[in-house]
């Protein structure tokens, strides 16, 4: 599979300008979602059920994460030309910094503890091959980059389980284990062809990798880094988001528009959901027993209910006039 392709078929230059903002301090969650074909995050409000504001960030925002404690938004903007994180207030939607990482990034992983970020520097294609090999580490008390750390071919997700980092290599097919006291690379573990997405669910020590090519999630034992199971999940798997209160983790299908639900008691898949054209993105908020999907097709989200499994609405994203490729929902998270 061909990310170039996937991830920067269209190149938007927009002024980073926030436009239509709402409400977006009133109480209760936020649903933050990036509009990679133009260039802005949409704001939901959870119990409305309904976008309540839209502001700009950088050219194509792909990952996203919120850390709701500090009051802020991390936006991975991966335009090759663009390449940074837009830092955002969410009480109001304003950008404070923008970090510049390395080539292409895609997805990025707080560690709240250590006040750090690390992001995926995905995909810098030359002469037909990806140079990419990078994971950049940002202080977030500075917002700045402190350093990188040398990884496989085309980083692309990455998950921590107590001091360890995960980093799924979409190229080289591999899964880099990353030492956080040190920041170096302390294993390499061999999987399928194109590693996307990774979950993690601390009550069991396992680490569950999407396996693009292959149609599968790859079970990996933290406490060996060995993979001890392969569950087959059907079609093209992207992203994936672990729901460790009801012992679940959902995958997306982007070419299929399903999303997959597996026992991870079992290691089952227990049920295929219907959500919107092509989803991307997904997140759980287990306290309110949600999880929502990022439609990247047909500009959606869809919310399914955790209890029953059941898609329980669709909320339409809000249009810009100004986009020749509008919407293009890809990453979301969920504010506590």
């Amino acid at each position: 599979m061909k990310l170039k392709s996937l991830l920067f078929s269209v190149f938007l230059v927009l002024s980073i300008i926030g436009y239509g903002v709402g409400d977006a301090a009133a109480a209760g969650n936020r649903v933050y979602v990036t509009n990679a074909g133009n260039n802005t995050v949409s704001v939901i409000d959870a119990a409305k059920k309904e976008v309540v504001a839209t502001f700009r960030v950088g050219v194509w925002p792909a990952g996203v994460a919120v850390d709701s404690a500090a009051g802020k938004l991390y936006v991975v903007n991966s335009n090759p030309g663009d390449s940074s994180v837009s830092v955002v207030d969410i009480a109001s939607n304003a950008i404070v910094s923008t970090v510049k990482v390395g080539i292409g990034p895609m997805s990025i992983t707080l560690n709240h503890a250590a006040k750090t970020a690390y992001v995926t520097d995905t995909e810098n294609v030359v002469d037909g091959k990806n140079l990419s090999k990078t994971v950049s580490i940002i202080d977030l008390t500075k917002n700045t980059v402190k350093g990188k750390i040398e990884v496989g071919a085309g980083p692309f997700d990455s998950g921590i389980i107590g001091n360890r980092l995960y980093v799924s290599n979409s190229t080289d097919k591999t899964v880099s284990v990353i030492d956080m006291a040190s920041d170096k690379v302390v294993e390499t573990i061999k999987v399928d062809e194109t590693p996307l997405g990774i979950g993690i669910n601390p009550d069991n020590k396992r680490v569950y990798v999407a396996i693009h090519g292959s149609g599968s999630v790859a079970v990996i034992d933290a406490s060996t880094n060995k993979i001890v199971e392969t569950i087959k999940i059907g079609k093209s798997p992207w992203f994936m988001a672990m729901n460790a209160a009801d012992k679940k983790v959902y995958v997306t299908h982007r070419e299929d528009g399903t999303v997959s639900v597996i026992d991870t008691t079992s290691n089952k898949v227990v049920e295929t959901i219907k959500v919107g054209k092509e989803p991307i993105g997904i997140a759980v908020d287990s306290a309110n027993k949600k999880v929502y999907v990022a439609n990247h097709g047909d500009i959606s989200v869809s919310i399914i209910d955790t209890t029953s499994n059941k898609v329980l609405d669709t909320i339409k994203l809000t249009l810009t006039p100004d986009s020749p490729y509008a919407g293009s929902p890809w990453g979301i998270a969920v504010s506590k």
